[in-house]
């Protein structure tokens, strides 16, 4: 039982896009469908507060209200909501990624002015066009490049830096690499969903060997990219991988990834249900979620075989390149 006197859970069904995600992850069965596809509360009762609805809601579209002390969505004050609904399809993990990012710049007090965000093209491109913050949507694969531009004229931002798979580490690949040689202070996200799935579901550099995409219709044989392995060798302090299924310790990760100095990756398994689980025989976006639960293990536990290492991945401290970069300077005009 919740130990809150006044419990509410809302719903806003202009927002949903009856993906489900909030019902079947309830662990005590507080919410149903009903007859038009919507969730809806059918034993307030049996809430206990635990936000899973909440965090994995791809849309802002449900929320919980303990005592009174959210009214509202507690990410709509961060977001753009002349522009929402979202434009991600149904049961898409971006969504849960940036509130879980959004969450952690809440708790870490960062103003929304102190924030550049960045990205390119893509997917996960599109979210600094819902972000409340100084954005920048820019070309395929350059969204690092602008962002070390930005850190460069402005070192007091808090650079934030949103990539996909297919944009951060195809096209994009040099740039990720010279980012976390540079050790420049920002925090790269990288959504993982194994497909390109703006441009119509073809093979990305980490879908995994044997799954299917459109441009391979008998499975994918190249060995995957690991971008958390790319990142560490390159040279960056913080390094870790998280998952759409495990949104709140992925919260934690950008949280650590913000506050640490230098580059900073985390690296986020993400469910597309549209592209990868439609190929791969997971439409469900709740079935892709326990997918992602059997196929991890914690970094410095049991080593599950054909599975992806979650956790802290790697934390160094070279030194920054912006402060490096001032310290050259001041060196050649000869101040102390």
């Amino acid at each position: 039982m919740a130990k809150w006197k006044d419990l509410k859970i809302h719903i806003r069904e202009d927002l949903c896009k009856k993906c489900e995600i909030c019902v079947n992850i309830c662990p005590t069965d507080v919410l149903a469908t009903n007859d038009v596809g919507y969730p809806e509360v059918v034993a307030l009762e049996r809430c206990t507060g635990c936000m899973l609805c909440e965090d994995h809601c791809p849309d802002f579209a449900i929320w919980i209200e303990k005592d009174g002390d959210h009214p509202e969505h507690p990410g709509w004050k961060y977001l753009r909501m002349n522009h929402m609904p979202n434009v991600w399809c149904p049961g898409c993990g971006i969504g849960a990624i940036f509130y879980a990012l959004l969450k952690a710049v809440e708790k870490l007090g960062i103003p929304k002015d102190k924030i550049a965000m960045v990205s390119g093209i893509g997917c996960t491109g599109r979210m600094p066009g819902y972000a409340d913050f100084n954005t920048l949507h820019t070309t395929h694969g350059r969204a690092l490049a602008f962002a070390t531009g930005i850190k460069l004229a402005n070192p007091d931002l808090t650079v934030i830096t949103v990539l996909g798979d297919g944009d951060g580490l195809a096209i994009g690949g040099n740039h990720f690499v010279h980012a976390a040689r540079r050790n420049i202070d920002m925090l790269a996200i990288v959504v993982n969903n194994f497909i390109y799935g703006m441009t119509g579901g073809q093979v990305s550099p980490t879908t995994p060997r044997d799954s299917y995409a459109t441009t391979a219709p008998y499975g994918q044989v190249e060995k995957p990219f690991d971008a958390c392995e790319v990142a560490k060798a390159a040279g960056a302090n913080y390094v870790a991988r998280g998952t759409t299924y495990h949104i709140t310790m992925t919260q934690r990760f950008f949280e650590q990834g913000l506050k640490k100095k230098g580059f900073s990756l985390v690296e986020v398994l993400s469910h597309c249900p549209t592209y990868y689980g439609r190929l791969n025989d997971m439409v469900d976006p709740y079935a892709m979620l326990e997918w992602q639960k059997k196929h991890v293990y914690r970094v410095g536990g049991r080593v599950k075989e054909n599975a992806f290492p979650m956790g802290v991945i790697y934390e160094g401290d070279r030194p920054e390149y912006v402060e490096t970069l001032k310290a050259k300077y001041a060196k050649i005009r000869g101040e102390k």
